[in-house]
């Protein structure tokens, strides 16, 4: 199923809705990049040369077999829209402000084992009334359901413990530096594109 977002389009949940989508966001994301932001992207962002030249910021796409795999090893099922992603590439390139790539099938991983300094630290305040205690062990539970699909100073959650009618987990946007959220988005895909109204905001 595909939903209106109001804003940049659609949001893509199919492999030829990504395909589509990818192809046009790798020609207007490049196209906002004079010689020398062209440069610091292939040297620090793991862009090379040809994706550059191809107009293309993806790699191979997964297979059913390494999908399946990273579902039995995370022990949930992806979502749809992220699975239609992986389809296409496995992995990413620059997708918002202060994220530096969407991960490939097999580095997406539970956000308490990649940051668990953010989760301890968490998880260690002391609160004082039996309503901030409740409200902080929802918090914890949260981070430690939530799936992390991306890599860069802030970081892409999906709450697997949120499913929506689709099948779809809700997203957030964490800057971790600073422990706020952004959302829920109703799913992947609406948070791909909720990072580019970021890139879009900063330029």
């Amino acid at each position: 199923m595909t939903t209106d977002t109001g804003g940049e389009g659609r949001i893509p949940v199919t492999p030829e809705e990504w395909r589509a989508y990818l192809t046009e966001y790798s020609d207007w994301y490049l196209s906002g990049l004079d010689e020398e932001k062209l440069k610091k992207l292939v040297k620090y962002k793991g862009v090379d040369e040809r994706q550059v030249a191809e107009r293309w910021l993806g790699y191979e796409p997964a297979g059913e077999r390494e999908l399946a795999e990273t579902e039995e090893r995370l022990g949930v099922r992806l979502p749809p829209s992220l699975r239609g992603f992986l389809k296409v590439s496995n992995g990413w390139g620059p997708v918002a402000g202060w994220i530096g790539g969407l991960l490939p099938c097999r580095e997406i991983d539970w956000f308490h084992e990649v940051d668990d300094t953010f989760v301890d630290t968490a998880e260690e305040e002391v609160p004082e009334t039996e309503e901030e205690r409740a409200e902080h062990r929802e918090f914890t539970a949260f981070l430690r359901r939530c799936l992390t699909v991306a890599y860069g100073e802030d970081a892409f959650l999906l709450d697997t413990g949120k499913v929506t009618a689709d099948g779809e987990y809700e997203g957030y946007l964490l800057a971790v530096k600073y422990g706020d959220f952004e959302g829920p988005y109703p799913s992947f895909g609406a948070l791909v594109l909720a990072g580019r109204e970021e890139i879009a905001g900063l330029r």
